[in-house]
């Protein structure tokens, strides 16, 4: 995403920028899609993956925000193969998209992926400008 045009600040940037801005990193297509194995296990059972090394850009700055993934699950008969969901995670890195954007794609994308019986991620976003930031989606009794 190296042809993205960045701005010092949001007044830089026109509403109709930010909006195809955003529209293009909803659409962006992830190089390492989540791959998946069969769960087996004819147990219900919560799992729970935390990723802290996630990072994408600011969409109208460009610098790095840096997240925490945490997804709380109950397979059906797929698990995500933890190297690719690493992987998938790492495709973000240059993608410029904001925090409840990049929270929605990645809990639709492993629910597509992984169709889990219930899930829920919380994706905890590095405090900018003193505003610890918190997304929830998905299941609350997870």
């Amino acid at each position: 995403m190296s042809d993205w045009i960045y701005k010092p600040k949001i007044e830089e940037m026109s509403d109709a920028e930010l909006a195809g801005r955003i529209r293009a990193a909803m659409e962006f297509e992830n190089p390492h899609p989540i791959k998946t194995i069969p769960y087996v296990g004819k147990v219900s059972e919560q799992v729970t993956y935390d990723f802290s090394e996630l990072v994408a850009r600011c969409p109208v700055t460009g610098y790095l925000d840096f997240y925490r993934a945490r997804i709380d699950f109950i397979p059906g008969s797929l698990l995500p193969e933890l190297k690719s969901l690493k992987l998938y995670y790492f495709g973000f890195a240059d993608l410029p998209i904001s925090h409840e954007h990049l929270a929605a794609r990645i809990y639709t994308e492993f629910c597509q992926a992984v169709k889990p019986v219930a899930c829920r991620l919380k994706l905890t976003a590095g405090i900018r400008g003193g505003i610890e930031t918190t997304i929830l989606v998905g299941e609350k009794d997870l």
